[in-house]
């Protein structure tokens, strides 16, 4: 939505729906691809990662800064005039997403007959 959201906005651009799973907060209105196409789901993101040698305490306080910069009206609200919608994750969540994520697309890929050059 990053890329799109000024021209939908200006009216150059006809959204005719959003491809995360949820309606989504800056476009309320606007249905959800799944709600037509049951299971659909399709959208970038963006994270943070340290190497595993990084002790926990220090991911936990990172983890906690970055979420209470991110839930901040001022950060929120420029971020939603960017077209993007913060996802507020412990690292363990975080985890388990970029892993969901990895296995979805994987399967995609190996469905499709994906192969890299």
């Amino acid at each position: 939505m990053p890329s799109s959201i000024a021209y939908i906005r200006a009216g150059k651009l006809r959204l005719l729906a959003v491809t995360t799973a949820t309606r989504s907060e800056l476009l309320p209105d606007f249905p959800t691809v799944g709600e037509f196409v049951p299971g659909y789901e399709a959208s970038g993101w963006y994270g943070l990662g340290a190497p595993k040698v990084i002790p926990a305490a220090i991911v936990d306080k990172l983890n906690n800064e970055i979420n209470a910069v991110l839930s901040d009206p001022t950060m929120k609200s420029r971020l939603f005039a960017l077209g993007t919608e913060p996802m507020l994750m412990t690292p363990a969540a975080f985890g388990k997403f970029m892993s969901d994520e990895t296995d979805k697309w994987g399967k995609v890929i190996k469905f499709a007959g994906i192969k890299p050059d």
